[in-house]
């Protein structure tokens, strides 16, 4: 999880899971990720069952813990996993349907630095402010011991973002660093 968070990318099907009572419940699916591109599943389905590969046993994983049921869902890229879900659709629970994801590398683009150019008025004169926004800080350690040129980090980032800001000739600059 702390090599996830830093790189801003893992390996699974991109969905943002959570705790409903002794379900797994889809919150969000990550744009581009294998579960948004399948159009297969929804935030509100609910994950009552995980089976590895195409002939894998599905496992019940009603009750269990979130961390136990993401750890069977993610797994290396281009293998499958079958999901049984309870669709946000189904009249009741015994409504399931089987889902066979490609799980694939997924990126956490909503983690990463990012900009905007804002026009504020100062007396008569108006000002173009470009915004930076750091909701976390990170660095894919692996890519810089690789000595990749493009590895993703808050400080390359946001020396990139500043620079565009500049090409752009705003008159100030503001870091946002609430989140």
């Amino acid at each position: 999880n702390f090599n996830i968070s830093m790189s801003l990318s893992l390996e699974g099907i991109g969905a943002v899971l959570q705790n409903d009572n002794e379900y797994t419940k889809i919150i969000s699916l990550v744009p581009g990720g294998p579960a948004d591109a399948s159009k297969q599943l929804r935030p509100g389905d609910r994950i009552i069952g995980v089976g590895e590969g195409l002939n894998g046993e599905i496992v019940n994983v009603i009750g269990w813990r979130i961390d136990d049921v993401v750890q069977r869902i993610r797994g290396p890229k281009q293998t499958m996993v079958r999901l049984e879900i309870i669709p946000s659709t189904a009249r009741d629970e015994h409504q399931t349907k089987i889902v066979t994801l490609t799980r694939d590398t997924v990126k956490l683009e909503h983690q990463a630095a990012s900009k905007k150019t804002i026009t504020v008025s100062a007396g008569t004169r108006q000002r173009k402010i470009g915004v930076v926004t750091i909701p976390a800080f990170y660095l894919d350690v692996r890519a810089q011991q690789a000595r990749a040129s493009d590895y993703r980090s808050t400080a390359h980032d946001v020396h990139r973002i500043i620079e565009q800001l500049l090409e752009e000739r705003v008159d100030g600059i503001v870091l946002d660093l609430r989140d």
